[in-house]
């Protein structure tokens, strides 16, 4: 079990908290100093890095640290002394004794803990926000404690209540605990509901179903594009492709009547009818991006033989004569590039097969998936060795940019702006999630599911923030590549020019990772006028002989994208602990227990 103080984390906050503007409400605690006395008991008091103005109950010397608790902020802000004046040579815990008894709250551990966190961000609390922090710390066990204190620190900072709704949300994250839980659960409560319409319910477990499958659909394309070439190879065992025959037809895929002796056939028969019924198979593939870059001269030339001033039935029969290299071609560009748009994917398809055919492609992987034919096992192995061979920087983006729109995280933005259509809107989970909490029919469970899934993606954007220079951003997606789950936490932390842009030159990107083979992963990117220092954190030791094999491909990208890499580190998650344990003690003993932040 690793201590989640040894993983490297940025602060959950774009600037510190001493440079936020304060605003001071009644019942309010916090510690200050007075730094000058003023004509009718008003003074001048320093919090944390701020000055402010307030009238003093009695009067009080310069200089002098207290604990003050706002009594009234109109008409003017009014202070009054709830322990002081504190002397250096006091104990921290002598100084946390007095005020406890000073505000009347419970002596227990936890309220202690919490005070202390609090007073050493010199972060302004009320009794009643220490009351309820101490019950929401009694829900989590020690191991959580620092991340549950940061999740309580963060509402606090952006005044929202403090209940377990709330604090949950920015838990997760701050555990960096993955979605892909969440969804299962979700997932297993609506197949078990009955209260809801069937409709609703599959449109959302569809939503569900398609949320993060770039790679899996990816592999479909290849798995039946490789499954076409074999069949259509006579070089091939005939019993090889014969299976492969019983598995397309039993998919949906081939029509059922179909035979090997008759397979040419059948193919120039439904190629004939795409072309006699649509009539613009070749407006089809100039219109395409992907094959005009690829096999443009090919198969337009192909399709050229067509003499379009014929009679639909003498280039019906001749677009039948040209049916198999016009497969072939196709079946192997999808081969050559499996990660095709929608839009791509759509229009290299209706060259390959009928519309009723590329509806059954998923149930061909399922059933190849699960099938033990030899053959069906090296297609398989094929088409993922495929997939893996063509992912990249770009598919991986591609995947994280559906992924994060299929989900919804911030659709109420796109909103508030105008610039969502209401329908495709509503084809995201997070609305459905939003509209089925509406629905009394609900039961229990499902609703307890959406609501956690709901506070998740919520606990993102509160995460996230704003401050004008300074930006962070904090995304969880649950990633799936072949099987392979992935739950990926990301926290950038950047600024922005004067112009309002992203600084692209500067910034620091945490990349938590929860992955099957290796375990819990953590890459810290950090970017210093377009220099990138990279460190790997992992338990694994062959991590550091595999990752220098992977270096110079690295080096390569960046530089392609003007970026220059200054090295990579590999440590494990002991070596960072150990080091920041030595550096919030060093921290501590020097500012009289404020704690370290990287």
């Amino acid at each position: 079990m690793l201590n989640n103080s040894s993983i490297p984390r940025l602060s959950n906050q774009s600037i510190p908290v001493s440079q936020l503007p304060l605003t001071m409400r009644e019942g309010q605690m916090f510690h200050g100093q007075i730094k000058q006395l003023f004509p009718g008991q008003m003074a001048e008091v320093q919090i944390g890095g701020q000055k402010l103005m307030a009238k003093l109950e009695v009067p009080m010397k310069a200089g002098d640290a207290y604990y003050f608790q706002v009594k009234s902020v109109t008409p003017e802000l009014q202070i009054i002394v709830v322990s002081g004046p504190l002397q250096a040579t006091e104990g921290q815990a002598k100084q946390m004794t007095n005020l406890i008894d000073s505000m009347q709250l419970p002596k227990s551990p936890e309220m202690v803990t919490v005070l202390n966190h609090f007073l050493k961000d010199r972060l302004p609390v009320s009794k009643d926000i220490l009351l309820n922090a101490v019950e929401l710390l009694k829900t989590v066990p020690p191991s959580l404690q620092n991340e549950a204190h940061d999740a309580i620190q963060k509402l606090v900072e952006l005044k929202l209540p403090l209940n377990e709704f709330n604090f949950n949300s920015l838990l997760g994250v701050e555990k960096k605990e993955g979605l892909h839980d969440g969804l299962t659960a979700l997932r297993n409560a609506l197949l078990t509901d009955t209260g809801i319409p069937m409709q609703s319910k599959e449109r959302i477990l569809a939503t569900v179903g398609d949320a993060g499958r770039i790679a899996v659909s990816a592999a479909e394309k290849a798995l039946v594009s490789g499954a076409v070439l074999k069949l259509l190879d006579e070089s091939i065992p005939r019993e090889e492709r014969f299976q492969v025959l019983q598995l397309l037809k039993s998919s949906g895929i081939m029509p059922a009547s179909t035979t090997l002796a008759n397979l040419q056939t059948i193919i120039d028969t439904t190629m004939a009818e795409r072309v006699a019924g649509a009539g613009q198979i070749k407006d089809l593939i100039q219109n395409d991006p992907v094959l005009q870059q690829a096999y443009k001269l090919q198969l337009i030339g192909l399709l050229d033989e067509m003499e379009p001033n014929r009679s639909v039935e003498t280039r019906s029969f001749q677009a039948g004569e040209q049916a198999g290299k016009i497969m072939r071609l196709v079946a192997e560009h999808i081969q050559s590039m499996p990660f095709f748009s929608d839009d791509e994917a759509s229009a290299v398809l209706k060259l390959l097969l009928p519309d009723n055919a590329r509806a059954r492609i998923p149930e061909l992987y399922r059933m190849m998936e699960q099938s033990s034919m030899p053959v069906a096992k090296e297609l398989m192995q094929g088409a993922q060795t495929i997939v893996e061979q063509a992912i990249d920087g770009k598919v991986m983006k591609e995947a994280m940019q559906s992924l994060f729109k299929s989900l919804g995280f911030n659709y109420e933005a796109g909103l508030l702006s105008g610039n969502h259509d209401i329908a495709k809107t509503m084809d995201m989970l997070k609305p459905q999630l939003v509209a089925l909490l509406h629905d009394s029919a609900v039961s229990p469970a499902l609703r307890d599911a959406a609501e956690t899934m709901v506070a998740r993606m919520n606990g993102s954007l509160i995460q996230s923030g704003d401050t004008g220079v300074n930006q962070q951003i904090v995304m969880q997606l649950p990633l799936e590549f072949l099987g392979k789950r992935v739950d990926a936490t990301i926290q950038w932390n950047g600024r922005k020019k004067a112009d309002g842009k992203i600084d692209a030159d500067f910034a620091r990107i945490l990349f938590y990772l929860e992955l099957e083979s290796i375990d819990k992963t953590v890459v810290d990117m950090q970017v210093q006028n377009r220099v990138v220092a990279i460190t790997v954190f992992n338990e694994n030791y062959q991590l550091r002989e595999i990752g220098g094999l992977l270096q110079m491909k690295l080096k390569d990208g960046l530089e392609s994208v003007d970026y220059r890499l200054s090295g990579v580190t590999f440590k494990q998650f002991e070596e960072e602990g150990n080091r920041e344990t030595k550096r919030r003690n060093d921290k501590m003993s020097e500012q009289g227990g404020v704690d370290f932040r990287i």
